[in-house]
């Protein structure tokens, strides 16, 4: 038995040092999400760009793809008018014209206006909205923020 003691061992180590190897080569998954529901009612496959409207409650269908352990997915919906006039509407979640926000679980259902938003008192009308799916974390004592899909969405008033 001892004669072979010199083969079996590097042959162990060998199968042992391959595992972790052939482990770390998993398919990697594209980050992506989609509106699932609009009140209850699931999305047809085919619906390529639906309309919800103001006070519509909101599902999304989310493949969260790789992150890393100290993350964690959520997302944000945010929707926009041309509230200052200028013609434009300013997308960016500090600008002018952000109307409603929300954050919240990937599993969370987003009410369009919630109940107080600067859309709901505006009375509504027409919004350019978009759900977008983010990696939250910490780390090193900072928070950080990382962008993974999106989709845009027109909603009605």
């Amino acid at each position: 038995m001892k004669k072979w003691s010199w083969l079996v061992a590097p042959a162990i180590v060998i199968a042992l040092a391959a595992i972790p190897a052939h482990a770390a080569k998993r398919p990697s998954v594209d980050p992506k999400i989609d509106i699932a529901t609009i009140d209850g009612a699931k999305m047809a496959a085919g619906t390529l760009s639906p309309t919800p409207a103001l006070g519509d409650t909101l599902t999304y269908a989310t493949t969260v793809g790789s992150i890393a352990g100290w993350e964690y997915p959520m997302i944000v919906t945010s929707c926009y008018q041309d509230v200052n006039g200028d013609g434009t509407v300013d997308t960016d979640l500090l600008g002018p014209d952000i109307v409603y926000s929300w954050v919240d679980h990937p599993d969370a259902q987003f009410k369009l206006g919630a109940y107080s938003s600067i859309w709901t008192l505006r009375g509504g009308g027409p919004a350019t909205c978009r759900g977008e799916l983010d990696a939250y974390g910490w780390k090193g004592g900072k928070e950080t923020v990382r962008f993974l899909a999106a989709v845009p969405f027109d909603a009605t008033g």
